[in-house]
């Protein structure tokens, strides 16, 4: 829409307004003194400082084009235009002083009162530019060569704008009337002209990054709250990425200071490529809530296994069911994937993904001697369906979680084959996410759309669902009538900016 209005558009008005009050303000300067050369006299004020040395006009192009969308960005463009300026400006000055010496000392023209044409001078004529402005063209190529010399290749347009600025419409008054009446020669004048649009440019620069650097303060910002993001549901296999929206949300609530993480079923093996353009600060819940995972230090820092006589008993069950298990372990900070033997097609695709992934091992030789993570199986649906119905209800049923997921072969859904992961029960009270909240002093909000992660609404001291996901409202603090994820980020952060973010269980509905 037409009325819509961005930050970064705001930003851009903002700091246009400072380029034009700071020249206001300069010129409100009192009087300090004056200065009299060969009977001419001048008060010293605001309004000769602001002729001389600034130019709003120069300033707020310059700020216009470096407000930047992110901080890190406007900091860097800050630095680039900086040097453009300085290199672009004292390329222009040399080129008038070089210039105006020759026309003056050694051609003698105009009696050696030769100036730099001025495009609104009328005693110019259109043979006093020709001259000039090839100069201009080739010292044009000076300034792109010394803009990459410096290795600094981004600063090329504001140094040929700041040259030009300089070169092509210099003002008469600065480099003769104020240059020959506060140094007695207009040479100085040149300089003073220079220096002119190189502190333009450069005011013009700090104000945008001044402009971009500042926060809006708000009245408060729940620092307190862990949000914990339940991502199954979102990405249909392995090879997917959190981006687009998502993506850009996530990085928002980072750069305004909430403390996120995410929630998965999946290992450091298949999510760590999610984390390439997403920032993550805190540790991944994952593998259901059986671990705890640093992905910056490469380090699990909890782990809920399978004890060993739980273990026992599933491999007596699994081996009587003809069923060969893919069982994980965590050893030296690895996904240690052991497997017996290679029974049917879906287990030989899935040894095959497994075999060169980063962030694991697979052997099929030796078993490590302590308690497993959790077991995989894939499974014909019907064989599926069994052991499932045979734990939930039999004698594992209290020791043992099961959950069923869609087998995918390169990405395409194979309908007779199913994965199986087996839990320890405890993988279910979250003691991963409950120890780290304690440590660090957090309330937990979880945040899920898909069942499979239900058990962290149960766990977090606060919970955010959709309709659509509902099981139990007893248990959920807030239902979202939408499913879509801007309803859970707006939600988000109103709980991260209010002061009263705890309420009694509400369905908000779609704004």
């Amino acid at each position: 829409m037409f009325f819509k209005v961005g930050l970064r558009t705001i930003k851009t008005s903002i700091s246009i307004l400072i380029c034009l009050g700071l020249y206001l303000l300069i010129r409100l300067i009192p009087t300090l003194g004056t200065i009299s050369r060969d009977g001419i006299t001048m008060e010293l004020n605001g309004v000769l400082i602001a002729n001389t040395l600034y130019n709003p006009f120069f300033a707020a192009i310059a700020t216009a084009y470096s407000v930047a969308p992110d901080k890190k960005r406007s900091i860097s463009q800050a630095k680039t235009r900086c040097v453009a300026s300085l290199i672009g400006g004292f390329v222009g000055i040399l080129l008038l002083l070089i210039v105006t010496f020759i026309a003056r000392e050694t051609l003698h023209l105009n009696g050696g009162e030769w100036t730099w044409p001025n495009l609104f001078d009328e005693t110019n004529t259109t043979i006093d530019f020709i001259v000039p402005y090839i100069l201009v063209a080739i010292f044009s190529i000076v300034v792109v060569r010394v803009g990459i010399l410096v290795k600094q290749p981004n600063a090329i347009f504001v140094a040929i704008l700041t040259f030009l600025s300089i070169t092509v419409n210099p003002t008469t008054k600065i480099v003769r009337t104020y240059g020959e009446l506060l140094f007695g020669t207009d040479y100085a004048g040149t300089f003073i002209f220079g220096l002119n649009r190189i502190l333009s440019t450069i005011i013009g620069v700090l104000i945008a990054l001044g402009v971009n650097l500042f926060s809006i303060p708000y009245k408060n910002k729940n620092k307190n709250l862990l949000f914990c993001m339940g991502i199954e549901g979102i990405l249909q296999n392995e090879t997917d990425t959190i981006k687009g929206f998502m993506n850009y949300q996530l990085n928002h609530m980072a750069h305004i200071g909430a403390n996120c993480t995410l929630f998965t079923t999946r290992t450091p093996t298949t999510f760590m490529h999610l984390l390439n353009d997403v920032e993550i600060r805190h540790p991944i819940i994952c593998s259901s809530g059986a671990a705890l995972y640093d992905a910056k230090k490469l380090k699990y820092l909890y782990k809920e296994e399978i004890p060993l006589e739980v273990e026992k008993k599933l491999d007596e069950y699994l081996k009587n069911m003809n069923v060969t298990p893919f069982k994980n372990y965590i050893v030296d900070d690895v996904l240690y994937i052991y497997v017996k033997n290679i029974d049917n097609t879906g287990e030989r695709l899935y040894y095959e993904s497994k075999k060169n992934a980063p962030y694991c091992t697979v052997s099929t030789s030796h078993e490590p001697e302590q308690d497993v993570l959790y077991y995989l199986l894939v499974e014909r649906i019907d064989i599926a369906n069994k052991i499932v119905e045979e734990i939930t209800n039999g004698e594992l049923k209290d020791d043992v979680i099961v959950q069923v997921y869609d087998y995918f072969d390169n990405s395409i859904i194979v309908p007779e084959l199913k994965y199986i992961k087996l839990y320890s029960k405890k993988v279910l009270e979250l003691n991963c996410l409950k120890e780290y909240a304690k440590a660090n002093n957090f309330n937990t909000v979880g945040l899920t759309t898909n069942k499979l992660s239900n058990h962290l609404l149960r766990n977090c001291d606060y919970s955010v669902t959709v309709r659509s996901n509902l099981c139990d409202s007893e248990a959920v603090d807030i239902v979202l009538e939408s499913s879509s994820y801007d309803s859970i980020f707006k939600q988000m952060k109103k709980m991260y900016y209010d002061k009263k973010y705890k309420q009694e269980s509400q369905v908000i509905k779609d704004e």
